[in-house]
Protein backbone atom coordinates (compact mmCIF):
# COMPACT_ATOMS: atom_id res chain seq x y z
CA UNK A 1 0.00 0.00 0.00
CA UNK A 2 1.39 3.57 -1.17
CA UNK A 3 0.55 6.04 1.40
CA UNK A 4 1.00 10.14 0.83
CA UNK A 5 1.73 12.24 3.80
CA UNK A 6 0.29 16.02 2.91
CA UNK A 7 2.42 18.08 4.43
CA UNK A 8 0.93 21.22 5.87
CA UNK A 9 3.80 22.59 7.29
CA UNK A 10 7.66 22.04 8.14
CA UNK A 11 9.12 22.52 11.50
CA UNK A 12 11.09 25.46 11.86
CA UNK A 13 15.25 24.73 11.74
CA UNK A 14 15.69 24.78 15.09
CA UNK A 15 13.17 22.21 15.83
CA UNK A 16 14.28 19.88 13.18
CA UNK A 17 17.14 18.42 14.90
CA UNK A 18 15.18 16.58 17.38
CA UNK A 19 12.81 14.54 15.04
CA UNK A 20 12.92 15.68 11.27
CA UNK A 21 9.96 17.10 9.39
CA UNK A 22 6.43 16.17 9.88
CA UNK A 23 6.24 13.44 7.28
CA UNK A 24 9.52 11.68 9.38
CA UNK A 25 7.46 11.97 12.68
CA UNK A 26 4.58 10.13 10.60
CA UNK A 27 6.80 7.63 9.51
CA UNK A 28 8.44 6.87 12.53
CA UNK A 29 4.81 6.49 14.46
CA UNK A 30 3.04 4.27 11.86
CA UNK A 31 5.69 1.96 10.50
CA UNK A 32 5.92 -0.15 13.20
CA UNK A 33 1.93 -1.11 13.04
CA UNK A 34 1.92 -0.80 9.09
CA UNK A 35 5.20 -2.69 7.91
CA UNK A 36 3.73 -3.26 4.47
CA UNK A 37 3.17 0.68 3.35
CA UNK A 38 5.29 2.29 1.69
CA UNK A 39 5.11 6.24 2.29
CA UNK A 40 5.67 9.07 0.42
CA UNK A 41 5.79 12.81 0.92
CA UNK A 42 4.08 16.26 -0.74
CA UNK A 43 4.48 19.29 0.18
CA UNK A 44 0.84 20.85 -0.19
CA UNK A 45 1.87 23.97 1.97
CA UNK A 46 3.78 24.73 -0.76
CA UNK A 47 0.41 24.20 -3.24
CA UNK A 48 1.88 20.73 -4.55
CA UNK A 49 -0.93 18.03 -4.83
CA UNK A 50 -1.17 14.61 -6.75
CA UNK A 51 -2.50 14.82 -9.89
CA UNK A 52 -5.33 12.89 -8.84
CA UNK A 53 -6.95 11.27 -5.85
CA UNK A 54 -5.87 7.90 -7.68
CA UNK A 55 -2.17 7.90 -7.64
CA UNK A 56 -1.94 6.86 -4.08
CA UNK A 57 -3.85 4.34 -1.92
CA UNK A 58 -4.59 6.45 1.34
CA UNK A 59 -3.65 9.74 2.64
CA UNK A 60 -2.28 11.52 5.67
CA UNK A 61 -2.25 15.47 6.94
CA UNK A 62 -0.16 16.77 9.09
CA UNK A 63 0.04 19.57 11.89
CA UNK A 64 0.60 23.12 10.45
CA UNK A 65 1.04 26.61 12.38
CA UNK A 66 -1.31 28.14 10.14
CA UNK A 67 -5.10 27.91 11.18
CA UNK A 68 -7.31 25.88 8.60
CA UNK A 69 -10.15 28.64 8.19
CA UNK A 70 -7.23 30.79 6.89
CA UNK A 71 -8.09 32.57 3.77
CA UNK A 72 -4.66 30.46 1.75
CA UNK A 73 -4.72 29.63 -1.58
CA UNK A 74 -3.16 25.96 -0.79
CA UNK A 75 -5.65 25.65 2.18
CA UNK A 76 -8.33 25.69 -0.40
CA UNK A 77 -6.70 23.79 -3.00
CA UNK A 78 -6.20 21.16 -0.08
CA UNK A 79 -9.94 20.94 1.14
CA UNK A 80 -11.19 20.31 -2.28
CA UNK A 81 -8.52 17.64 -2.84
CA UNK A 82 -9.27 15.78 0.50
CA UNK A 83 -13.53 15.95 -0.52
CA UNK A 84 -12.21 14.50 -3.71
CA UNK A 85 -10.03 11.90 -2.22
CA UNK A 86 -13.00 11.27 0.40
CA UNK A 87 -15.46 10.60 -2.89
CA UNK A 88 -13.05 8.39 -4.58
CA UNK A 89 -12.88 6.05 -1.31
CA UNK A 90 -9.75 6.65 -0.90
CA UNK A 91 -8.73 7.12 3.15
CA UNK A 92 -7.86 10.10 4.87
CA UNK A 93 -6.14 10.52 8.11
CA UNK A 94 -5.48 13.57 9.60
CA UNK A 95 -3.69 15.25 12.86
CA UNK A 96 -4.17 18.01 14.48
CA UNK A 97 -4.64 21.09 11.24
CA UNK A 98 -5.31 18.16 9.32
CA UNK A 99 -8.26 17.13 11.73
CA UNK A 100 -9.45 20.71 11.41
CA UNK A 101 -9.20 20.81 7.98
CA UNK A 102 -11.16 17.93 7.35
CA UNK A 103 -13.82 18.56 9.66
CA UNK A 104 -13.92 22.10 7.41
CA UNK A 105 -13.93 20.46 4.46
CA UNK A 106 -16.63 18.09 4.94
CA UNK A 107 -18.88 20.70 6.38
CA UNK A 108 -17.94 21.65 9.78
CA UNK A 109 -16.52 24.63 11.49
CA UNK A 110 -13.27 25.54 12.84
CA UNK A 111 -12.72 27.92 15.57
CA UNK A 112 -10.03 29.60 18.03
CA UNK A 113 -10.74 27.87 21.15
CA UNK A 114 -12.32 30.21 23.83
CA UNK A 115 -11.01 28.27 27.28
CA UNK A 116 -7.10 28.80 25.12
CA UNK A 117 -4.35 26.44 24.73
CA UNK A 118 -4.83 22.68 25.06
CA UNK A 119 -1.31 21.39 25.70
CA UNK A 120 0.89 18.73 26.92
CA UNK A 121 -0.53 15.22 28.35
CA UNK A 122 -4.11 15.27 28.34
CA UNK A 123 -6.69 12.62 28.57
CA UNK A 124 -9.42 12.26 26.87
CA UNK A 125 -12.63 10.03 26.84
CA UNK A 126 -13.91 7.71 24.24
CA UNK A 127 -17.36 7.64 22.64
CA UNK A 128 -19.36 4.50 22.29
CA UNK A 129 -18.35 4.15 19.09
CA UNK A 130 -14.92 5.72 19.46
CA UNK A 131 -14.24 2.76 21.95
CA UNK A 132 -14.89 0.47 18.82
CA UNK A 133 -12.40 2.16 16.83
CA UNK A 134 -9.73 2.73 19.52
CA UNK A 135 -10.77 -0.55 21.85
CA UNK A 136 -9.88 1.85 24.74
CA UNK A 137 -12.34 4.20 27.32
CA UNK A 138 -9.75 6.62 27.20
CA UNK A 139 -6.92 7.90 25.37
CA UNK A 140 -3.74 9.53 26.84
CA UNK A 141 -2.19 12.04 24.31
CA UNK A 142 -0.26 14.88 23.53
CA UNK A 143 -1.64 18.67 22.77
CA UNK A 144 -0.68 21.28 21.30
CA UNK A 145 -3.67 23.57 20.31
CA UNK A 146 -5.81 26.57 20.60
CA UNK A 147 -7.74 26.01 17.44
CA UNK A 148 -10.10 23.45 17.19
CA UNK A 149 -13.34 21.84 15.98
CA UNK A 150 -16.29 23.79 17.44
CA UNK A 151 -19.35 22.05 15.22
CA UNK A 152 -19.02 18.66 13.51
CA UNK A 153 -19.49 18.05 9.76
CA UNK A 154 -22.84 16.60 9.41
CA UNK A 155 -22.79 12.22 8.56
CA UNK A 156 -19.77 12.20 11.18
CA UNK A 157 -18.89 10.62 14.20
CA UNK A 158 -18.08 11.93 17.37
CA UNK A 159 -14.92 9.71 18.62
CA UNK A 160 -13.54 10.85 21.66
CA UNK A 161 -13.04 14.29 23.47
CA UNK A 162 -12.92 16.09 27.14
CA UNK A 163 -14.80 19.48 28.39
CA UNK A 164 -12.06 21.67 26.95
CA UNK A 165 -12.13 19.82 23.49
CA UNK A 166 -14.78 17.44 22.68
CA UNK A 167 -14.54 16.67 19.09
CA UNK A 168 -10.76 16.19 19.52
CA UNK A 169 -11.48 12.87 17.33
CA UNK A 170 -13.73 11.96 14.46
CA UNK A 171 -14.59 9.41 11.71
CA UNK A 172 -16.28 9.37 8.62
CA UNK A 173 -17.96 6.32 8.40
CA UNK A 174 -15.15 4.17 7.21
CA UNK A 175 -13.41 6.67 4.89
CA UNK A 176 -11.86 8.79 7.11
CA UNK A 177 -10.22 9.44 10.89
CA UNK A 178 -8.86 12.55 12.59
CA UNK A 179 -7.73 13.29 15.62
CA UNK A 180 -7.05 17.09 17.70
CA UNK A 181 -3.93 15.47 19.73
CA UNK A 182 -0.24 14.52 18.34
CA UNK A 183 0.18 10.60 18.67
CA UNK A 184 3.30 11.64 16.21
CA UNK A 185 4.74 14.25 18.66
CA UNK A 186 7.41 12.55 21.26
CA UNK A 187 7.74 14.40 24.76
CA UNK A 188 11.23 16.33 23.52
CA UNK A 189 9.45 17.50 20.92
CA UNK A 190 6.23 18.67 22.32
CA UNK A 191 8.92 20.26 25.16
CA UNK A 192 10.72 22.52 22.81
CA UNK A 193 7.83 23.02 20.50
CA UNK A 194 6.05 24.65 23.85
CA UNK A 195 9.39 26.46 24.91
CA UNK A 196 9.71 28.23 21.56
CA UNK A 197 6.21 29.62 21.37
CA UNK A 198 6.88 31.08 18.19
CA UNK A 199 3.71 33.40 18.84
CA UNK A 200 4.42 34.17 22.57
CA UNK A 201 0.71 33.74 23.34
CA UNK A 202 1.45 30.41 25.93
CA UNK A 203 0.80 31.77 29.65
CA UNK A 204 4.24 30.86 31.17
CA UNK A 205 2.43 28.69 34.50
CA UNK A 206 0.56 26.77 31.76
CA UNK A 207 3.88 26.35 30.07
CA UNK A 208 6.00 24.52 32.75
CA UNK A 209 2.85 22.78 33.92
CA UNK A 210 2.68 20.92 30.75
CA UNK A 211 6.66 20.61 29.89
CA UNK A 212 6.65 18.63 33.53
CA UNK A 213 4.21 16.60 32.64
CA UNK A 214 4.93 15.32 29.44
CA UNK A 215 4.10 11.37 28.70
CA UNK A 216 4.46 9.34 25.84
CA UNK A 217 0.28 8.30 26.36
CA UNK A 218 -1.54 5.58 23.85
CA UNK A 219 0.60 6.91 20.10
CA UNK A 220 0.73 3.18 19.47
CA UNK A 221 -3.28 2.62 19.77
CA UNK A 222 -4.07 5.52 18.02
CA UNK A 223 -1.69 4.44 14.83
CA UNK A 224 -3.44 0.95 15.15
CA UNK A 225 -6.65 2.47 14.61
CA UNK A 226 -5.66 4.57 11.60
CA UNK A 227 -3.95 1.08 10.43
CA UNK A 228 -7.28 -0.72 10.54
CA UNK A 229 -8.53 2.30 8.61
CA UNK A 230 -6.06 1.91 5.79
CA UNK A 231 -5.88 -1.71 5.82
CA UNK A 232 -9.40 -2.47 5.35
CA UNK A 233 -9.17 -1.41 1.48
Amino acid sequence: MNICILEADTPSDDLLDIAGTYADMFETWLSPVMPSAQFSRIAAYQGDLPASADEYDGYFITGSLNSAYDDIAWIHQLQDFVRLAISDERPVGGVCFGHQLLAQAMGGTVALCKSGWSLGSTEYQTTSIGSEWFRQDALQALAFHRDQVVKLPPASSALAGNTHCPWAAIAYGDNALSVQFHPEFTPDYVSALIRQDSEGTIPAELADLAVNNLAHGDNDTVARAFARLFDQR
